[in-house]
Parts: structure tokens; C-alpha cells; sequence
């Protein structure tokens, strides 16, 4: 019954689509990911993590001590960005992280690569607050990224979902998060409601989604 609920969100998700999910109390995403993850082999999505700094790593060591089965996790393809520590199919791996240009680069030739050879692809990145907490913030390097998600709305060889802990940026990088929904075509907000979690959809290109609240 739960899985159902939470399949019923993913099923509202478009090919072609950019969809934010930000976590916004300081739990973890482990169960969010493992059925999207779910979710996306049963659609007959070749599933690609994004993985940010061993953000997967992570992820899979704290969802095993839970009780959920690690091997979840292990059977997806990743591109990893910096960090030290494998896990699942690794395509490539970015590990300097210093020049944004060079970075994006990289990882935009990587990743179209295996779209092209892979599609249609459930694209999940992990840790991209990371990415903003840590480097410094200056108009270019807004720009490239920025420029780089929008490349990718309306290619309906992939449906791209970006995990996001909010907690972990400060007030003077949550501009960020503004401009990154502005690019999003779904944002759902997930917060603690007791022992239940709350997913609210706040934006949505279908309508019947917008304003719509699960609780789990």
C-alpha cells in the first residue's frame, strides 16, 4: 500500500521532465530513493545516479542499517564526482573538482554519451547541494550549471530527478535553490510530520498534480 502511494507520485513524472525534491529537516533520502530507483527499473528506465561526492555511499550505508536491501543500490549505473568510494556501475568518474568549466564539461560528454547509448534513462543526482556548500559561488559558475539543466528540458530520452537536502545550505546560497525551481518542471517538498513524512508537490506541469500532499 505504501509503495503504491509513493509509485502513484512517480507515475505523475513526464520524460523530458527536471524534478527537484527537496528534503527540508535534516532526515535522511534513503527511502525516497530506494523506490524511485524501484520505480524506474519496473518502467523500463536504465537508471543513472549522479553521485556528488560519495553521496550514494552514504545513502546505501544508512538505508542497510535500516533494514532495506543495499543491492538496491548497486543496481544502477553512476557517474561519480569527486569522492573516494565505489558503489554500483561506474561509467565515469570527474575527480577534480577545482575548474567548473573543465567539470561540466566532462560531465555533460559523459552523460549524453551514455543517454544516447542507454535511453530511455531515470536520471538521479545526489548531492548537489554538495556542490554549493563547498565551491564558491560567482556568476559564471551559476551560469554553466544552470545553462546545463536547462539544456535538458524536453528530452524525452530521459527524466531527470535531483535529490536536494536544503538544510545544508546556508542563507547566502539559498538564491540557488530559487533558481534552480525556476528550471525544474516539478518541485516536491518533503518534511517531517511526526513519524510520517509529507511530499508536497508545489510545482507541477500538470495541473492536477499542483497543491497535491501524500503523507507516508
Amino acid at each position: 500500500m505504501l509503495g503504491n502511494v509513493i509509485n502513484g507520485l512517480w507515475d505523475s513524472l513526464k520524460p523530458g521532465e527536471i524534478v527537484l525534491i527537496e528534503r527540508t529537516d535534516v532526515k535522511d533520502q534513503y527511502f525516497g530513493l530506494h523506490h524511485l530507483i524501484t520505480w524506474g527499473l519496473s518502467k523500463g528506465y536504465t537508471v543513472l545516479v549522479v553521485d556528488v561526492i560519495d553521496s550514494l555511499h552514504l545513502i546505501k550505508a544508512k538505508a542497510k542499517l535500516a533494514g532495506f536491501d543495499g543491492e538496491t543500490f548497486e543496481n544502477v549505473n553512476v557517474i561519480k564526482i569527486g569522492g573516494k568510494i565505489k558503489n554500483g556501475n561506474v561509467v565515469a568518474w570527474i575527480s577534480d573538482l577545482s575548474e567548473p568549466v573543465i567539470l561540466m564539461g566532462k560531465f555533460k560528454e559523459a552523460y549524453e554519451k551514455f543517454v544516447e547509448e542507454n535511453a530511455p534513462v531515470l536520471t538521479i543526482a545526489l548531492g548537489i547541494e554538495k556542490l554549493f556548500a563547498t565551491s564558491e559561488v560567482v556568476p559564471k559558475n551559476v551560469h554553466l550549471l544552470l545553462s546545463l539543466l536547462a539544456q535538458y528540458v524536453g528530452n524525452e530520452d530521459r527524466l531527470a530527478v535531483h535529490l536536494i537536502k536544503t538544510s545544508l545550505l546556508d542563507e547566502s546560497r539559498k538564491f540557488l535553490l530559487g533558481l534552480l525551481e525556476d528550471v525544474a518542471t516539478t518541485v516536491i517538498r518533503v518534511s517531517s510530520l511526526g513519524r510520517m513524512s509529507e511530499f508536497n508537490v508545489v510545482k507541477s506541469i500538470r495541473k492536477d498534480m499542483e497543491g497535491v500532499s501524500l503523507r507516508v
